[in-house]
């Protein structure tokens, strides 16, 4: 007998190894009836000792020493990369030394010279390598080795005429075979890349294949989707050999909402188990586009208010639901892969309306008239931002019978929005508003990683300077009706007459006013730029696109809200930044109309017993309560008139997106300065006039937000105040 046959050593005492990856070497030779698992010596040394899993086969016609061939799969992620020479195998019986051939062979020739000494039990040989190498959780490259092994011994059986995606991630596949299994089991599925995937499957009777072959379905799922427009073929393990079903070149691809419908045209001739068959009627009855609530024989019912998408944060959904007889067992939004749970976090609302409209339905006849609380309100947050096109739906699960669905058709919306469209809804005072900003309105602002404000066109008046050392901001929000006397003032006096300006604002606003704000710039000689920017909710918003519209070393900030007081005032401001080094936040004395304070700076008030809480003290006086006040580091300045680095301003990231209105988003980002080494000032003397700012002409909307802001900032910070030292010693 010849001591080679096509690549395999007969001779037992050689054996050829190859590497299927860095971690794992396949040996192949003949020997003695080897247990599945024994302990092989590298070298003939003690510290190279893995331990191999065996897969033999019974050799006819061989001498007794010779009897079997074998194929051994040892680790080698603990063995050192010297050179093997010898492998001592110590099983059952006499050790035994092979000498290793040095030879490099391909995986595919060995198992190819595998195949022809082993015949018919090549299968089973085929069979154990595969397990041995699935074990575990197998990398690309191994399943790619396996895959390759697989082909190699796999048999065509039949053809996927019929395939598509389902929502969740599986994959439904429906055609042809004469072996293929029933049940759950492990294959292989080749598309773009193979993968190692469990398929939930069942045969039916087709008239149209005689006996020989039966219509196949079944379910496939991974731990990555499988893209079912890629995937060409399927590996499985027959009864006899492994098998592939080929998907059929004219297929028939199923878009995800039809699928459903068919799996029910063939749910009636399935021929499985019982836990099989109720997998598939659950994969038949999944949402196929179709509101299927109100189709029900049970009183369930439910409607949608409005679904809005709201970005970098989730979906608001406002809706109702009647269930009197309790058969709703939960409720879960469900969109792409994600799916959130929504009836254990919705705020439920008061809806008499709904109440009425089935009180005269006999289904409904269990129906308490006195029980109202069929609204739902609720946040879903959402690991990513659907796309356009992906389906969104709520499932209900019933008590005894397969889920209930609903559609949804989200708008997009900024959560300004959104929140503008329900809190004037709301009655402040009532316990729906408090539960819906604690679980709701609040943890959708805090979650939110909305995109900045940008600029969508500039236009420059006179010799703008990018580059000066020193820029004046205004920003302008949208409730801003005539921004001609701020031009006007900046224009009169002395110390802004030669600055860069920067007017940005929303693009909305300002393409009404533009032609104005220009004219007026040209006329009274300013180097302005006009800055016409997306996304701005507020002037905090417009501050930080106008910020970004210039490269000046020193900014200073202004609301379109703040008026001069007087000449000079930015001189003073500057003046004492300049005397604080440059590196300080500086604010002045801001005062309503009638000469009462509305901002003296931000100061710590309380103790350690009662607790530290932020106050704008001497709000409502006359401002003769300042006389004699000398300039001080408060605990944050406001943003509404300042002075500061713009370098300070950038490496912070501006301003803070989870707020809706701008006075305690400008408070954050002072906190946000003092926390990264820029203090702020108060400098009493330089006084300038400041409306109030109202964001909604609704008393409901203003009330709600401001507390749905406070809420936000108390969350971010109230940890942080307590710890704060208050800063309210006269500084020179």
């Amino acid at each position: 007998m010849n001591d080679q046959h096509h690549g395999m050593p007969l001779d037992g005492r050689t054996v050829v190894a190859a590497l299927v990856d860095d971690s794992l070497a396949l040996m192949v030779g003949v020997g003695n009836a080897f247990p599945a698992t024994m302990d092989i010596y590298l070298n003939n040394q003690s510290d190279a000792k893995v331990q191999a899993s065996v897969i033999g086969w019974r050799r006819h016609d061989a001498d007794v020493d010779n009897a079997y061939g074998f194929v051994a799969l040892l680790p080698m992620k603990d063995v050192s990369q010297r050179r093997l020479k010898t492998a001592l195998f110590h099983g059952a019986g006499k050790p035994r030394e092979y000498r290793i051939e040095n030879r490099q062979q391909r995986i595919e020739s060995i198992l190819s010279a595998v195949a022809d000494q082993s015949g018919p039990a090549f299968a089973t040989v085929i069979d154990g390598v595969v397990e041995a190498l699935l074990a575990g959780d197998p990398d690309k490259k191994r399943l790619r080795k396996v895959t390759a092994l697989v082909q190699s011994a796999a048999r065509s059986n039949g053809f996927i005429e019929v395939l598509g995606g389902l929502e969740e991630g599986d994959v439904y596949i429906q055609g042809w075979s004469s072996d293929f299994p029933v049940g759950r089991t492990r294959v292989i599925a080749m598309g773009e890349n193979p993968a190692l995937v469990e398929l939930t499957s069942a045969d039916f009777k087709r008239d149209d294949l005689g006996d020989e072959a039966s219509g196949v379905t079944g379910l496939m799922m991974g731990d990555k989707p499988i893209n079912p427009e890629k995937l060409k073929r399927v590996y499985f393990r027959g009864r006899e050999a492994w098998y592939s079903i080929e998907v059929y070149q004219q297929r028939v691809l199923v878009a995800p909402p039809d699928v459903p419908a068919h799996i029910r045209s063939v749910l009636d001739r399935v021929r499985a188990p019982e836990n099989i068959l109720s997998q598939l009627q659950m994969a038949a009855h999944r949402f196929d586009g179709r509101d299927t609530v109100s189709e029900l024989d049970r009183p369930i019912r439910i409607g949608i208010d409005f679904a809005l998408l709201i970005e970098g944060s989730g979906v608001l959904v406002s809706g109702w639901m009647l269930d009197p007889d309790r058969g709703v067992e939960d409720v879960s939004l469900r969109v792409g892969g994600e799916v959130v749970r929504i009836d254990d976090r919705w705020t439920r609302q008061s809806r008499a309306d709904v109440t009425a409209a089935f009180a005269q339905d006999p289904m409904f006849s269990g129906l308490n008239p006195a029980r109202n609380n069929h609204g739902f309100l609720v946040f879903c947050p959402l690991d990513e931002t659907p796309s356009s096109d992906q389906v969104m739906y709520l499932e209900l699960g019933i008590r005894d019978a397969f889920p209930a669905y609903c559609p949804l058709n989200p708008t997009r919306s900024s959560a300004r929005q959104a929140l503008s469209r329900v809190l004037p809804s709301l009655d402040p005072r009532s316990v729906t508003a408090s539960n819906s900003i604690e679980k709701q309105f609040g943890p959708m602002l805090q979650g939110m990683s909305a995109q900045s404000p940008y600029a969508v066109d500039v236009h420059d008046v006179g010799a703008f300077d990018e580059d000066a050392p020193v820029a004046l901001v205004v920003g302008v929000d949208d409730t801003i009706n005539d921004i001609g006397v701020t031009i006007a003032l900046l224009g009169l006096d002395p110390a802004t007459r030669h600055l860069p300006i920067i007017i940005a604002g929303p693009v909305e606003s300002f393409d009404q006013v533009g032609s104005d704000i220009l004219r007026l710039a040209a006329f009274y000689k300013l180097n302005t730029r006009i800055v016409f920017a997306e996304g701005v909710e507020d002037f905090c918003d417009a501050l930080e696109v106008g910020v970004a519209a210039t490269n000046s070393e020193t900014v200073g900030l202004v609301s379109a809200h703040i008026l001069p007081r007087g000449d000079g005032w930015f001189d003073q401001l500057y003046a004492a930044y300049r005397k604080r080094g440059g590196k300080a936040l500086v604010s002045p004395t801001i005062l309503f109309e009638d000469d009462s304070v509305r901002w003296a700076g931000t100061w710590i008030d309380g103790d350690a017993k009662s607790g530290q809480y932020l106050s704008d003290r001497y709000v409502g006086y006359p401002c003769a309560v300042l006389d004699g006040a000398e300039p001080s580091e408060v605990t944050a300045g406001t943003i509404e008139c300042a002075i500061l680095p713009r370098k300070a301003f950038d490496d912070i990231g501006g301003f803070t997106r989870g707020y809706i209105g701008p006075a305690e988003k400008s408070l954050d980002l002072a906190l946000k300065l003092r926390m990264a080494g820029t203090p702020s000032y108060w400098i009493p003397d330089v006084e300038v006039l400041g409306s109030e700012q109202s964001i909604s002409k609704a008393p409901a909307w203003e009330e709600l937000s401001n507390r749905l802001d406070r809420w936000a900032f108390d969350r971010r910070w109230s940890l942080v105040v307590s710890n704060l030292r208050s800063h309210n010693n006269a500084v020179d």
